[in-house]
């Protein structure tokens, strides 16, 4: 009798999509029930995501979020 395939364990990006799709199932109830709305970003909310979204790259950038060991 030979032996079956060996057990591999799951690697990290199968373990990360199948935590994706329960979030995604959850999300997807949650809408349904009412309980989570989903909209649109008005124009306003636009422009500040973008503009922390640029001070944040200018930020990288400059090389201050360098890790350090204390």
């Amino acid at each position: 009798m030979t032996p079956g395939p060996a057990f591999q364990r799951p690697s990290q990006r199968e373990l990360a999509a199948a935590r994706k799709v329960v979030r995604q199932q959850d999300m997807d109830r949650a809408i349904a029930e009412g309980t989570l709305t989903v909209r649109a970003m008005t124009a306003e909310e636009r422009a500040q995501s973008n503009a922390r979204f640029a001070a944040a790259a200018k930020t990288r950038a400059a090389g201050s979020n360098i890790r350090r060991y204390r």
